[in-house]
């Protein structure tokens, strides 16, 4: 299993805007309902809703929200790069500046969490997060995440 082949090219943003975990939920939201055919609230909706039950922030720097949600066909994987970053409330306080978004049909329940395991895995290395981090392109981005995803 590779990380990219779920991710959704388009919705690889380099260059995060929103301000606070809520905004870059609506800023995701609506740059994956134009790739995915879903609606954007639905979307925004299920992330923020995990979230609330306990923060996707998983320490150095790195958030992982993720959630179920009806009409997909296949897990869809979106990232977002935040130099400054984002509080999160993350156990180790850090704000944070590399997310990334999974979202799953309800039905995928080992994949989806195999996915998770294996981001989680990825993330856990230093030299992987700054490589991601330093992407300002798409296309460096990917490379990175192809490099690294072939590893596992």
């Amino acid at each position: 299993m590779r990380i990219c082949d779920y991710l959704v090219e388009r919705c690889i943003l380099c260059e995060v805007k929103a301000k606070n975990k809520w905004e870059f939920f609506e800023e995701i939201a609506v740059c994956l309902a134009e790739c995915l055919q879903l609606s954007a609230e639905k979307i925004r909706k299920v992330l923020e809703e995990r979230e609330r039950l306990s923060s996707t922030a998983i320490g150095e720097e790195i958030a992982i929200p993720h959630s179920r949600l009806a009409g997909l066909k296949q897990i869809a994987i979106a990232a977002g790069i935040k130099r400054q970053g984002l509080e999160f409330e993350a156990l180790d306080k850090k704000p944070v500046k590399l997310i990334f978004v999974v979202l799953a049909p309800p039905e995928e329940s080992t994949l989806y969490l195999k996915t998770l395991a294996q981001l989680a895995r990825l993330l856990k290395r230093k030299d992987i997060r700054e490589r991601l981090l330093e992407a300002r392109t798409v296309e460096e981005f990917k490379k990175v995440l192809a490099e690294v995803d072939y590893e596992f």
